[in-house]
């Protein structure tokens, strides 16, 4: 009882941050950061880094594809995390076709793959020295779906719908039209005149 119960805890320990496979490395600490190899590229080249971001191009050539990623910083479990800074841009490498539908600019994106000589390219008039990677495994994470705040009105039922607001808030209020005294006297009334 007590060891079904401990490969249970285990398994599911396990399972709650594991590294997909197409990414996965049996050694994580060799890997080769972001920052190293944009400070100093020629020392890196050759060995293997893992990389995430968000997807900013894809260009397809005959047997390859290039995509360009905005790079961020990863989960333990290999997902970017998303900010509004940016460490700055790769490129990935990755033999064959890519879907530039599916791969679409914004989703999230990590390569695993061997750094390559820095390329040279232009974002808009601004001339960038691109970091490779040649991909031996990608994973694209499927979209976060956008989390919905929702909040628990304690206070009681006449509160909330103003039973005690100020005027003319109140429920048993009800507008009257103005009621005049009319001259029933038969004559004009000379203020009219």
């Amino acid at each position: 009882m007590k060891l079904g119960l401990m490969l249970s805890a285990a398994l599911l320990l396990t399972g709650c941050s594991t590294i997909p496979e197409p990414i996965n490395t049996s050694d994580d600490t060799s890997l080769a950061s972001y920052q190293g190899v944009a400070n100093n590229p020629e020392q890196f080249v050759g060995q293997q880094a893992r990389w995430g971001g968000v997807i900013a191009d894809v260009r397809n050539g005959e047997d390859y594809t290039i995509i360009e990623m905005v790079n961020f910083p990863l989960k333990s479990w290999g997902r970017p995390t998303v900010g509004d800074d940016s460490d700055g841009r790769f490129l990935a490498l990755i033999d064959g076709f890519i879907d530039p539908a599916v791969y679409e600019q914004g989703r999230s994106l990590t390569i695993l793959g061997t750094v390559q000589e820095v390329r040279t390219g232009k974002i808009d008039d601004y001339t960038y020295t691109y970091p490779v990677l040649e991909a031996s495994g990608y994973y694209l994470w499927k979209k976060e779906k956008p989390r919905v705040e929702t909040q628990i009105d304690f206070a009681p039922l006449w509160f909330r719908h103003n039973f005690y607001a100020p005027y003319p808030y109140r429920p048993y209020y009800v507008p009257r039209p103005v009621v005049r005294p009319s001259n029933n006297s038969g004559s004009p009334d000379k203020s009219k005149q």
